[in-house]
């Protein structure tokens, strides 16, 4: 019988960790949305005001940046 607590603690101890993964990784999916939608508004904007191809690329190259720091982040 002992041995049953055990295990329903390990079940809800590896529930509780997968619960945090989840979280986390909702987070990093947000924070690449905004990434992304920020990148693609700054697009508009300087296409619109005839900027610079280098000042497009320049934004785009920072967003990914951002991006990749976001999802490689850990605990």
């Amino acid at each position: 019988m002992a041995r049953c607590a055990v295990d329903a603690e390990e079940v809800l101890n590896y529930f509780c960790q997968l619960r945090a993964a989840q979280e986390r990784m909702a987070r990093r999916a947000s924070l690449l949305e905004d990434c992304i939608r920020n990148f693609w508004l700054l697009a508009r904007c300087a296409a619109s005001s005839g900027a610079s191809h280098t000042f497009i690329v320049h934004r785009a190259r920072r967003a990914y940046q951002l991006a990749r720091r976001a999802g490689a982040k850990s605990i």
